[in-house]
C-alpha cells in the first residue's frame, strides 16, 4: 500500500514531539511493507519515494497515494490541501493525526502568521475531507468530532522501551550529582502552559536536602530571583542521546498550568511521559484528568502550583524505598504492555487497513 505522509518536519533524525512520533510511526508502517511517499524534505530512509516541496512535487505525491495520512497541530498546515480543488483524487482515504487544536495559537511563543489566521477559519472545512481521525488525548477525541470528524480514535502517544531503558543508567552524566535523589524535569522553559515556577519554587523549598533537580533544557529567558544551589540546567540533547539521561534520573515531572484557553483543558499527550515510565522513572505529574488517565498507576499527582504537596510526594519516594521500587516497576511495565510505539503502529494500520477495504 502506497501512504502519503504529509508532514512539517523532517523526522531523521528526530527531535521534537511532532518529529519523534511521525519518525515511530512511518518506521513501523514500512517494516509491515508498505510504501512512504513524502515530500523531499524528508531525509529518512524509510520513506521510499520524495516528490520536491512545490505543487508538482504535492500533486505526484497526492496522485500516486492510496491513502493520505496528515498531521494536524497547533498551526495550520497541509490539511487545507484538500480545499485546493482537484488535487485529492475524489473518494481518496484522509486520515488525520490530531495532535492539537489551533487554540494554541492564542499564547505560542511566536506571533501569529497570516495562513493561521486563515487557518482558523478552514481547518473545520478541510476536516470534511477527513475520513477519520488518530486522536493522542481524549480530548482531542472531541475537538476531532467537534469539527466534523464523525470517526475519531483515541491513540495515546507512547514510547520505545528497547530505546528508553533503564540499563542505561550512569549518574556520572550528571557530575557532583551522583549521590543525590536527581528530579529531572524536561522541556521547554517557555511554553506558558509548562510550570516551570512550580519546579524552580520546590527546589528553592528544598535546597537545604539532598534532592537535587535537573532542567533537561534550556533555562527560561527571564528568571526572577537567584537560583537555588539544587536546581542544574543541562543544554538540550539531540533525542536519541535522551534515554540515558532519562534512565540516570529517579523521578520524571510532568508539570502544567491549569489552562483556560481552549474548552477542550488539557489537551496535550506529552511524549516526556511516556519515556520516563520506560525508563523505569515514577512520574509526578499535574492532576489534571488526561495525565491522570495515564498516569495515575505509576505515579503520584499534586495539585496545580502546589509547591508543598510536590515537596512532600518527593520526599516520600525518596524515603519509602518499597514504594519507590513498586511504582517504578508498573511504569515500565505499562509502557511494555500498552503505551509503546509498536500499539501506535498497529492501531493506525489497523484503520488504514479498514478505511482502504472501505474504499
Amino acid at each position: 500500500m502506497k501512504i502519503g505522509f504529509l508532514h512539517k518536519v523532517n523526522t531523521t533524525p528526530p527531535q521534537r514531539g511532532g518529529s519523534v512520533h511521525t519518525y515511530q510511526l512511518s518506521h513501523y508502517l514500512a517494516r509491515q511493507g508498505h510504501q512512504l511517499l513524502a515530500l523531499d524534505n524528508e531525509q529518512g530512509s524509510q520513506f521510499s519515494d520524495c516528490f520536491s516541496r512545490s505543487l508538482s512535487g504535492l500533486r505526484a505525491l497526492i496522485s500516486q497515494s492510496d491513502l493520505l495520512y496528515l498531521r494536524i497541530d497547533g498551526r495550520v498546515g497541509w490539511e487545507v490541501a484538500s480545499l485546493v480543488p482537484g488535487l485529492v483524487k475524489p473518494g481518496q482515504p484522509i486520515i488525520w493525526e490530531v495532535n492539537s487544536t489551533l487554540d494554541e495559537l492564542k499564547v505560542l511563543p511566536n506571533p501569529m502568521r497570516w495562513r493561521d489566521r486563515i487557518g482558523l477559519f478552514l481547518r473545520a472545512f478541510a476536516a470534511r475531507s477527513a475520513k477519520a481521525a488518530l486522536c493522542v488525548s481524549a480530548p482531542l477525541v472531541e475537538y476531532a468530532q467537534d469539527i466534523g470528524i464523525q470517526s475519531a480514535e483515541l491513540v495515546p502517544n507512547g514510547s520505545d522501551p528497547e530505546m528508553f531503558t533503564p540499563a542505561l543508567s550512569d549518574p556520572t552524566l550528571f557530575p557532583g550529582l551522583e549521590n543525590k535523589f536527581r528530579v529531572l524535569w524536561a522541556g521547554s522553559t517557555n511554553y506558558v502552559w509548562h510550570d516551570f515556577d512550580l519546579v524552580l519554587n520546590c527546589a528553592r523549598r528544598l535546597e537545604e536536602t539532598d534532592i537535587c533537580f535537573i532542567v533537561l533544557g534550556a533555562p527560561p529567558r527571564q528568571l526572577s530571583g537567584a537560583i537555588p544551589t539544587n536546581l542544574h540546567f543541562v543544554p538540550p540533547v539531540p533525542y536519541l542521546e535522551v534515554p540515558k539521561y532519562f534512565a540516570s534520573a529517579h523521578v520524571g515531572l510532568s508539570l502544567y498550568r491549569t489552562i483556560d484557553w481552549t474548552k477542550y483543558g488539557f489537551f496535550f499527550s506529552p511524549l516526556k511521559l511516556f519515556d520516563y515510565a520506560a525508563s523505569g522513572l515514577p512520574v509526578v505529574y499535574t492532576n489534571l484528568p488526561e495525565l491522570d488517565r495515564v498516569a495515575a498507576p505509576f505515579g503520584r499527582k499534586v495539585d496545580v502550583g502546589d509547591v508543598q504537596g510536590l515537596a512532600h510526594t518527593l520526599r516520600d519516594l525518596q524515603r519509602d524505598r518499597s514504594l519507590y521500587e513498586w511504582l517504578s516497576d508498573q511504569a515500565r511495565r505499562s509502557v511494555l504492555d500498552y503505551y509503546n510505539w509498536n500499539r501506535v503502529g498497529q492501531q493506525t494500520e489497523q484503520l488504514i487497513q479498514t478505511l482502504i477495504a472501505a474504499t
